[in-house]
Parts: C-alpha cells; sequence; structure tokens
C-alpha cells in the first residue's frame, strides 16, 4: 500500500469516526474480572488512541481475559468511508506465518483507559476465524464473502470463550 493511500486511508476513517466522537457509548471489561463499564464519552487522553487511524494500526488486541490475540494491521472502509473491518494478524513470528483476520470493525470493543482493543473470543475460537494470506486478500466489498465472515464473529464473539 503506498503512502498516498494510506493518507487516503487514514483521513477518511478520520472524517467517518469525527461525526460520532462524543455520542458513541464504548463498553470494555476492566480486565480485572469484575463487570464492564460504559462510557458515553471518551476522555481528552483516550480520543487521539480511540479515534486517529494512525493509532489504531498497531494496536493490539486481546481477548476479555486480557491475553493478546493479535494486533491490527489495516483498517477496511466501506464505501461511505466508515471503518467496516479491523485487519488483525494473529501467529506468526516477525511476519512470517501471520494470518490476517478480517474483524467487523463493531465486534471490537474500545478500553478506554488502555492501549488496545478487546475481542471476545478466545484463541482457540480465533484460530478457526476465516484467514487470508497477507499476499492474497479476499474480495472484502463481495457480499457472500462478508455475510460469512460476519456470521463467524457474530456467533462467535460472545458465550463461546470459554469462560
Amino acid at each position: 500500500m503506498t503512502s498516498t493511500s494510506r493518507q487516503l486511508i487514514t483521513a477518511l476513517a478520520l472524517s467517518a469516526a469525527a461525526g460520532s466522537l462524543f455520542a458513541q457509548t464504548s463498553t470494555s471489561p476492566d480486565m480485572g474480572g469484575s463487570a464492564a463499564t460504559s462510557r458515553t464519552t471518551a476522555s481528552s487522553e483516550d480520543w487521539q488512541r480511540i479515534y486517529r487511524a494512525s493509532k489504531i494500526i498497531g494496536t493490539d488486541v486481546r481477548n476479555t481475559r486480557g491475553e493478546k490475540i493479535g494486533d491490527i494491521k489495516d483498517l477496511v472502509l466501506d464505501k461511505h468511508g466508515a471503518i467496516s473491518y479491523a485487519v488483525v494478524s494473529t501467529g506468526g513470528f516477525l511476519g512470517i506465518g501471520d494470518r490476517l483476520h478480517a474483524v467487523p470493525w463493531n465486534v471490537l470493543q474500545t478500553a478506554p483507559g488502555r492501549d488496545f482493543r478487546v475481542l471476545d473470543m478466545d484463541k482457540t475460537r480465533l484460530k478457526s476465524a476465516p484467514n487470508f494470506d497477507p499476499k492474497s486478500w479476499p474480495n472484502v466489498i463481495d457480499e457472500k464473502w462478508g455475510e460469512d465472515n460476519r456470521r463467524f464473529y457474530q456467533s462467535g464473539a460472545s458465550g463461546s470463550n470459554g469462560r
């Protein structure tokens, strides 16, 4: 991906996120074993990390137990400029053997005050998630592919994490 493409994606993601900056409610586990907390606005310290694409890319993805299960490598936007998927890399070592997963953006939770996103899924379940090679991306705008991919995350995002 070229520098210009990344800048365009970053600009589109920022404009899509800016409209909902203070109106969005995010829930996230506190990683301390108690019930999830709810916030209606991002603090001044959190907003850049939560809404700037350049700060999201590279962010760890953890499960509800706090275990690192991957990291965000890229963002995929829909035709309206809203984020559709976070491309999460799992497995591999130093980029060799990585599996990429197009995780629907709406199943990732923010973790205010934390430098990670939360996916309510354990490592074993994520290993069976639809994945692709970094050099061979699926057609993410294909409706059938998108439907099958979302179905996996909707069926496995809660209740399947071994709790």
